[in-house]
């Protein structure tokens, strides 16, 4: 038997782990996706494509929880996969942080949108993730190559169709944070709705 060398086996286990990490980032769940939307009342054509949600504590008895909700969009459709992994990977740190209640990530491929929701029992527990040095990274990397949409807000979390659309619908308004230039129609939208919303107030 032919032994390969130590550097080639090592590229191949990289290369193997990449699509087994790319693999993960895209399985879906068909049952959070129809029930999210039913329950979001977003049109057909704002279908978002779940992945499984993870709830790490019942929250259903919970009257009130803090909701983080992004909205990404990059620049380049060639970012999709990368960036789909990488949001897989920040699952599992949000599922290892303290306070973490929940979280579940979605995808709109026809609109090359990324979303995440999250629930936390306390607005440490959601700086304590946001300040991690991966999230930092992560941000660092990804600040100039794409447009990012955050709000997040004390509530009671009903669904998760339901928290989705209230973010939209809280977003929509002008509220929440922005990063990145608006490089595209949906970007641009965004802002031209922004500027009404702060010469309304």
């Amino acid at each position: 038997m032919t032994m390969l060398p130590a550097r080639a086996d090592a590229a191949i286990r990289t290369r193997v782990q990449r699509i087994h990490a790319t693999a993960d980032a895209f399985r879906l769940s068909a049952t959070t996706t129809l029930r999210a939307h039913a329950q979001s009342d977003f049109d057909a054509t704002e279908l978002r494509l779940y992945r499984p949600w993870y709830p790490v504590a019942d929250i259903r008895a919970a009257d009130r929880v803090l909701l983080s909700v992004n909205e990404f969009r990059p620049h380049r459709r060639s970012d999709l996969i990368e960036i789909a992994t990488i949001s897989a990977r920040l699952e599992k740190q949000v599922l290892r942080t303290d306070g973490a209640l929940a979280i579940v990530t979605s995808y709109q491929p026809w609109g090359r949108i990324t979303y995440s929701l999250s629930l936390w029992a306390d607005a440490a527990a959601l700086e304590e993730f946001t300040a991690s040095p991966e999230h930092v990274t992560v941000m660092n990397t990804y600040r100039s190559r794409g447009y990012l949409r955050h709000i997040h807000w004390w509530g009671r979390h009903r669904s998760i169709g339901a928290s989705m659309a209230e973010a939209r619908h809280r977003l929509d308004a002008g509220q929440g944070r922005r990063v990145g230039e608006p490089h595209d129609r949906w970007a641009r939208r965004d802002q031209r709705r922004l500027a009404v919303s702060d010469s309304a107030r």
